[in-house]
């Protein structure tokens, strides 16, 4: 930034120097066409094609002075002179920046084109482009990570903490928790998400059927329930490997087989739960059971 303003002042002198370079060009130019003008008049009587020279040499110098006169018009008197309807901006600047800024506010600045201009730019497009750069995100970080402590400091000694817990309290009390919980799971059973829950809890089941702590509970378990007559031959462990093997062999079905009766059950499941979450007045009342709760122990 420090070096654009140092460059500001060079690029307005050679602007200046352009623009004083052009001014004497264009009037060098008006006073060859005006002279070009009275020589072709003069030798217009020898022959005929100095008056076409000549007619020429007039438009171009009316045409130049027209020119002169319509600019410098605009801006100043010409040869100071008060002539009407000259200095027009000088004397109207007002009603024109009144006009402009009117022009502006109903054509650019009008709420629809600004939401239209809005809607067509991805913000978290633009946000992550600029983040890509690891530079970038690097500064970022580094700038939030000495923000941060001062801003925490800042929020607790100024009781910002206090009010910041009351407003979200106040908002958390006009929101339904039961529907909002509803959509967030429709929202996920909507491409068929939720069967990715049901095949980590398969994997969970598969992996606690190979502990052997979990075995030998189980094995204990049927021991105990077994008569004394059975535990003879070792029934228990023969029970054990059984259920074991035919509920390995229930979770590979389920997990290879995506039309798996199972899937299908946890499907109605799911969206069963999701109905009584957007209709049942029980539901209702605990969740704002819960939220009172919540708030009481804050």
């Amino acid at each position: 930034m420090g070096e654009q303003l140092t460059r500001a002042p060079g690029r307005d002198r050679d602007r200046a120097r352009e623009l004083r370079r052009i001014k004497l060009a264009a009037t060098a130019l008006l006073v060859f066409t005006a002279v070009l003008f009275i020589v072709a008049r003069q030798f217009e009587p020898r022959h005929w094609a100095w008056g076409y020279v000549a007619a020429f040499a007039a438009a171009a110098t009316v045409g130049g002075l027209a020119d002169w006169y319509a600019v410098v018009a605009l801006f100043r008197r010409p040869l100071g002179l008060p002539i009407p309807h000259t200095a027009i901006i000088p004397r109207n600047h007002l009603r024109i920046a009144d006009t402009l800024g009117e022009f502006i506010e109903t054509n650019f600045l009008a709420p629809e084109p600004v939401e239209a201009r809005l809607r067509e730019v991805d913000f978290a497009a633009l946000v992550a482009e600029w983040l890509s750069d690891r530079q970038r995100s690097a500064a970022l970080a580094a700038f939030v990570l000495r923000l941060l402590p001062q801003s925490l400091g800042a929020i607790e000694q100024s009781g910002l903490k206090d009010f910041i817990g009351k407003r979200i309290m106040v908002e958390l009390e006009r929101v339904e928790l039961a529907p909002l919980a509803a959509g967030l799971l429709s929202a996920v059973t909507e491409k068929g998400r939720h069967q990715r829950l049901l095949d980590e809890l398969l994997a969970a089941l598969e992996k606690v059927l190979t502990n052997e702590e979990t075995l030998a509970a189980l094995r204990e378990k049927i021991r105990k329930e077994l008569p004394a007559l059975f535990n003879l031959y070792r029934a228990d462990a023969y029970l054990l490997r059984k259920i074991v093997a035919s509920t390995n062999a229930f979770i590979q079905d389920a997990r290879s087989d995506r039309n798996h009766p199972l899937r299908a059950e946890f499907d109605s499941f799911v969206t069963g739960f999701i109905d009584r979450l957007r209709s049942s007045a029980d539901f209702a009342r605990r969740a704002a059971r819960s939220r009172r709760n919540y708030a009481s122990d804050r």
